[in-house]
């Protein structure tokens, strides 16, 4: 993995001078997945994601397992077609074939999905895309892509890459997104893989983290800090999010890694049923250990008229809700002015 110096300058790409928040488009869905294969399981999630009528996929890395980018390509084009809303971050299983020359005749991950970028017509805001960081907006929604080997100097470029994006955005919805995961960000048998300066960074800037890695689905409470998981007092509900700007911020991670590969248990933080173990602070857990099946989580931006609301839900292949969820942002403490 080549770390340039994309994150470490001044801030990059498009600078935001509205003066006012900026809303998405209503009733914008997005669908996210991740650890997704590309057999049956991955086309079932894909034929789910058409007919909930989703207007963008956000996929949290490993893609095919195969290292055939243009197989895996095709493999979405023939359900969603060659022009639907496709965006990723690299997983440790695509990263050595994700530069845009890397001589594999099979394809390469960031050059295909650039070219995708191209024909709907969403530019990036640096055309490499070899050190695994992009940011973009999609119909209103800013969202920042990172690498998939945080741990050590990785955490510390990426943070400063995502501030410089985020620092002073004035989106109202905003996006972190990434493969691998800190362990307590996770119930499965990860290991601190990321690093927690990139997980506080984008809290504090008001951004949901979205994740994959763990091949399972889990959602936490409303954080104040990610790094000792403290469920914020005054937005505690499990099926309420709240995220707002600030030092610290508010906001909540999860993990949406059943999009077709396998399904793993849950290890950590028991018992399987809510309210769950550790320090209170998973809101849904979706495992084997509670029979999972696979599945996308969707969240709706800016429902029924206000561009601070969403809503999200977690839709498995055989058509049942396993998790359902509020989110409101602090428009106020989400603007840059």
């Amino acid at each position: 993995m080549a770390l340039l110096a994309h994150g470490l300058g001044p801030a990059c790409g498009h600078a935001q001078e509205a003066s006012r928040p900026i809303p998405t488009d209503p009733e914008l869905k997005v669908a996210f997945i991740g650890d997704t294969g590309n057999g049956a399981g991955f086309r079932r999630v894909l034929e789910l994601i058409k007919s909930e009528g989703a207007h963008l996929v956000l996929h949290q890395g490993d893609f095919d397992y195969d290292e055939n980018a243009r197989k895996f390509l095709r493999t979405i084009d023939s359900v969603l077609g060659p022009a639907f809303p496709y965006l990723a971050s690299v997983g440790n299983h695509d990263a050595d074939n994700w530069r845009e020359n890397c001589g594999d005749r099979d394809g390469c991950y960031a050059k295909l999905l650039k070219a995708r970028m191209a024909r709907i017509g969403v530019t990036p805001d640096d055309p490499d895309l070899d050190d695994q960081m992009y940011a973009v907006t999609f119909r209103g929604l800013k969202v920042v892509f990172v690498g998939e080997g945080g741990v050590g100097a990785g955490d510390n470029i990426y943070a400063r890459y995502i501030r410089d994006q985020l620092a002073t955005d004035d989106h109202i919805w905003k996006i972190c997104s990434w493969h691998k995961n800190q362990q307590a960000m996770q119930v499965g048998d990860k290991d601190d893989e990321m690093g927690w300066r990139v997980y506080e960074t984008c809290k504090d800037l008001g951004a949901i983290i979205a994740t994959a890695h763990e091949h399972s689905y889990h959602r936490t409470r409303t954080l104040t800090s990610m790094k000792d998981q403290t469920v914020d007092a005054s937005c505690a509900d499990p099926h309420k999010i709240c995220i707002a700007k600030g030092s610290p911020g508010k906001s909540f991670v999860f993990v949406s890694g059943l999009g077709g590969r396998n399904i793993r248990g849950q290890k950590r933080c028991r018992p399987t049923t809510f309210p769950y173990g550790c320090k209170g602070e998973w809101a849904t857990i979706y495992t084997s250990s509670q029979g999972a099946a696979f599945g996308a989580l969707f969240i709706v931006f800016n429902t029924k008229g206000d561009p601070a609301a969403a809503q999200g839900y977690f839709k498995t292949v055989d058509g049942h809700i396993v998790d359902r969820f509020d989110l409101t942002v602090d428009v106020r403490a989400g603007s840059s002015r």
